[in-house]
């Protein structure tokens, strides 16, 4: 397994791979938009801005000896995010007449680089893939100048929040995202 910056021609897979976490948050679009829909909105904001949250160059991607994805971790620096969603906005209400925020609240915390996801496939689990993505984030962020790493865990997944306290990420607030409560951790690096 290598871990390795994402190219343009990993995009739509690693989109794909994210819908995993899309589809546990529960977002009020699926009520409105087929998931299809969704993903070829996400395909069209990407390809407009590279200021998109889930633009490939804010992912790192696990690869198998075949160059399969197994794996990947979206992130960014804090004071990026006010800008992040307006390319997907922009596709929902132009092209879907979906006039709400897909993430209205706030996900950062000051001064941290920002894990936005983490998502391994379902094949591949098990197998530390998660705890490498965690490693190689970690780098990113010191290669960007930060010295706090960010998450938030979803409080129905102990799981990942067992893995994250392992690592060393401690428990710093709560936040709701969505539906969803979430225990906001960080860890110094």
């Amino acid at each position: 397994m290598k871990i390795e910056r994402a190219t343009l021609d990993d995009q739509i897979e690693i989109l794909a791979l994210e819908q995993t976490i899309f589809n546990d948050m529960d977002l009020d679009v699926y009520d409105v938009l087929s998931q299809g829909d969704v993903q070829k909105a996400w395909q069209k904001a990407v390809a407009q801005s590279a200021k998109s949250r889930y633009h490939y160059s804010r992912a790192l991607v696990a690869k198998d000896d075949n160059s399969q994805i197994m794996g990947v971790a979206f992130g960014y620096p804090d004071n990026e995010e006010l800008d992040l969603d307006n390319a997907i906005q922009a596709v929902l209400a132009d092209e879907y007449s979906y006039h709400r925020w897909l993430f209205e609240d706030s996900e950062v915390f000051d001064n941290e680089w920002y894990l936005d996801s983490i998502v391994v496939s379902e094949n591949a689990r098990g197998k530390g893939i998660g705890k490498q993505l965690l490693l190689a984030s970690e780098k990113r962020a010191l290669n960007e100048n930060k010295k706090t790493i960010g998450l938030n865990v979803d409080d129905h997944n102990p799981k990942a929040k067992k893995l994250y306290e392992l690592m060393g990420y401690q428990a710093v607030g709560r936040i709701q995202i969505g539906k969803h409560n979430y225990t906001h951790m960080q860890k110094s690096i």
